[in-house]
């Protein structure tokens, strides 16, 4: 069944308004029609099974069949990742939002290379904003991660401080692996990961990271690029707390 995604202001008691691009995408690209059944989700936990009953009206319209709740899956894992060059964080983006990440705050480092401000950034945001719906919606996953405005790593650390347990992704640590740190706690209700950019946190970020409660932690073995640890910190994450 297809999926979309329509916020909760275009959903009543029993009927959906599907508005552009979602509806453009069910008419012109997918070719459905007035009698088709699809899947709609709000982002915040709500999915239903709907019926289009007016394709050619703007908005369209469906009726909703089946609604069900999706509460969330704890612990809460917040990936503090540091904005990296290029389109990586679109990458990062869409496979730690399949793999089940609660929420992204880009963030600015010492050695990160955007320095983008203002609209630049706004449209980065924006673009961001809807790799995450999309790839929620592939992975049909009713929850979709929200994604922070870009703040600096200071101030990254001053909101990772409501986390039970913040990480430190550290090339410069070789003891402390986070799988070992992960498989000491039964339970958590949430967790903050820190990935540095392409040329690593600065040695002052790191103390004051360390300082601020972060624990210095390791894959062992390779240095992993800052994609690649991104998507396999949260994996490991989800693995240890989620997998049954």
């Amino acid at each position: 069944m297809h999926r979309f995604h329509v916020p909760p202001s275009d959903i009543s008691s029993g009927t959906i308004c599907i508005r552009d691009p979602e509806r453009h995408h069910l008419l012109n690209v997918l070719r459905l029609t007035s009698g088709d059944d699809v899947q709609i989700y709000d982002g915040g936990g709500n999915s239903y099974t709907a019926r289009l009953t007016d394709t050619k009206s703007l908005p369209a319209i469906a009726s909703i069949q089946d609604h069900q709740f999706h509460p969330p899956i704890p612990p809460h894992i917040t990936l503090f990742q540091a904005i990296p060059k290029s389109d990586k964080m679109d990458l990062i983006i869409q496979k730690t939002t399949e793999i089940g990440v609660d929420e992204i705050v880009p963030m600015m480092c010492e050695r990160s290379v955007p320095k983008r401000k203002g609209d630049a950034l706004k449209i980065r945001r924006e673009r961001w904003e809807r790799i995450a719906i999309e790839a929620s919606k592939q992975c049909g996953r009713p929850r979709f991660p929200k994604l922070v405005e870009s703040r600096r790593m200071d101030e990254c650390l001053q909101l990772a401080a409501n986390c039970e347990l913040s990480l430190l992704l550290w090339e410069n640590e070789v003891e402390c692996q986070i799988k070992n740190v992960l498989r000491n706690y039964r339970q958590l209700q949430s967790i903050g990961v820190f990935i540095g950019p392409e040329g690593g946190f600065s040695d002052a970020e790191a103390e004051n990271a360390i300082y601020s409660g972060c624990l210095p932690t390791t894959f062992g073995g390779n240095t992993l690029r800052t994609e690649t640890a991104a998507i396999v910190a949260v994996a490991f994450a989800v693995y240890e707390f989620r997998s049954s």
